[in-house]
């Protein structure tokens, strides 16, 4: 690890730590049956309640159920068989079926079929494996189900106690550099107090932010966009004791000798009348082929109380790109591969709980493969997505500023952790339907994580 900065010492405030968001803890209820009958068969509840269409319904009524061994239990409607030749089920890690597919033929005959999950699928993953059954006519062409979805099964339940829980946030609040060219019904002039808005409601008082870059000579007045944020929540924080601050110096954003600055957006905040800082610094990415540095500023935290373990959070952009492009594929991979060793050093120095949280730019629809986060879960990080108690799990984590949301869990920002302490207790895609509440393109993402007792 390079040499850490000096410490920061957040003024001492009396305060006691907020507790657990009420909302966090509710599952979501999903495209519901319409009947007692139907819900014995309508199984699946994690599919349903991410927006999959319920068992039995649709073309070929396909329907979905975990098995005992961890694999999906395919079943279909084949009252039509003497019409076929032979069905083929197909399994993708994203709806659009067009990564990492894979197909199993079966005979017209059939009515069943039990498949693995698909890739990237795993315990610690909280991925859906999105399935298709098509029916393959004698007299040629074919016909297809609905694309539906289950997610895996989870590794590990949430045991913590209440005083061993903590709520983190990750949100890219989108560069108000974006809004030049925008009116005010759509710029910074109305996202400003929604972005605030937003970070306020989640309940979080820790929370890794990317694209807060904004300068001064956009317009938008003269402070910075971090410090505009930072300003704001502390003059309408309900909270009289709050005190948000930004845990890393300007100055180890200054890039070495012949680098740009990189993307200096990636902060993270915190309430300093809640955590203490006992360490903080700053990690740089470079990659060859890219000019601008991936950074990851860390912070080590704990309650201003004590009462709880400490942790470190750190706050995470990688590439984005165009769609397909292996060009950016590679350096996202090679941008992981660091990452890993970054988040593995910071647990070896200090052996508490590392979160990483942020926008890593690759989902489960990305081409040839969603390898960030497959990367992350073979190196041992566990998803906060993988709980059964999932908010807003129907809608992606961006929407483009576009409304409305079009229904499909798909993922571009994450909170992960790397640690001892296993499971999730509770994430939410924190979704607004409305564009008036319009505060960035992507959705804050907060999750309720264990701590190791102390």
């Amino acid at each position: 690890m390079p040499a850490r900065p000096a410490r920061h010492r957040p003024r001492a405030v009396v305060a006691t730590v907020a507790v657990l968001v009420a909302g966090l803890v509710a599952v979501l209820g999903g495209q519901g049956p319409a009947s007692v009958a139907q819900a014995a068969r309508t199984a699946n509840p994690t599919g349903t309640a991410a927006g999959s269409p319920p068992n039995g319904v649709g073309n070929l009524r396909v329907g979905l159920a975990a098995t005992a061994d961890g694999r999906i239990r395919v079943t279909w409607d084949r009252s039509r068989a003497r019409q076929l030749k032979w069905y083929v089920v197909q399994v993708s890690p994203g709806r659009r079926m067009e990564a990492q597919v894979r197909s199993y033929r079966v005979g017209r005959t059939r009515g069943s079929l039990v498949v693995p999950r698909a890739v990237g699928a795993t315990p610690a993953s909280g991925n859906f494996s999105f399935v298709r059954v098509v029916a393959h006519l004698r007299r040629g062409g074919a016909t297809a189900s609905q694309t539906k979805w289950i997610q895996a099964p989870l590794g590990s339940r949430c045991t913590a106690a209440a005083r061993d829980r903590v709520i983190l946030a990750s949100f890219n609040m989108q560069t108000w550099a974006a809004d030049r060219h925008l009116g005010p019904g759509r710029n910074w002039t109305r996202r400003g107090d929604n972005v605030v808005r937003e970070i306020l409601r989640s309940g979080a008082h820790a929370i890794a932010i990317q694209e807060t870059s904004g300068s001064t000579r956009v317009g938008f007045g003269d402070r910075p966009q971090k410090q505009w944020v930072l300003d704001r929540l502390n003059e309408v924080d309900p909270d009289p004791s709050a005190h948000w601050v930004d845990a890393v110096d300007d100055e180890y954003y200054r890039p070495p000798e012949g680098r740009v600055p990189g993307l200096v957006g990636t902060r993270v905040f915190y309430d300093a009348s809640k955590y203490d800082a006992l360490d903080a610094g700053l990690e740089r990415i470079i990659d060859p082929a890219f000019d601008k540095d991936s950074l990851i500023p860390w912070v080590r935290l704990q309650s201003v109380r004590g009462d709880q373990a400490p942790f470190v959070l750190t706050s995470n952009h990688l590439r984005v790109g165009v769609v397909g492009s292996t060009t950016e594929w590679h350096i996202r991979a090679r941008q992981t591969a660091r990452t890993i060793a970054v988040m593995r050093a910071l647990r070896q120095a200090y052996g508490d709980q590392v979160f990483l949280a942020g926008d890593l730019n690759s989902t489960s629809g990305t081409l040839p493969s969603n390898n960030v986060h497959q990367a992350l879960m073979a190196a041992g990080f566990y998803d906060a997505y993988a709980t059964t108690r999932i908010v807003g799990g129907q809608y992606p984590t961006t929407q483009d500023s576009r409304f409305p949301v079009h229904r499909t869990p798909l993922r571009r920002d994450y909170l992960l952790s790397l640690g001892t302490a296993k499971g999730s207790c509770g994430y939410r895609n924190q979704t607004y339907a409305s564009a008036d509440r319009v505060a960035s393109d992507h959705f804050l993402q907060v999750a309720v994580l264990p701590l190791p007792p102390l």
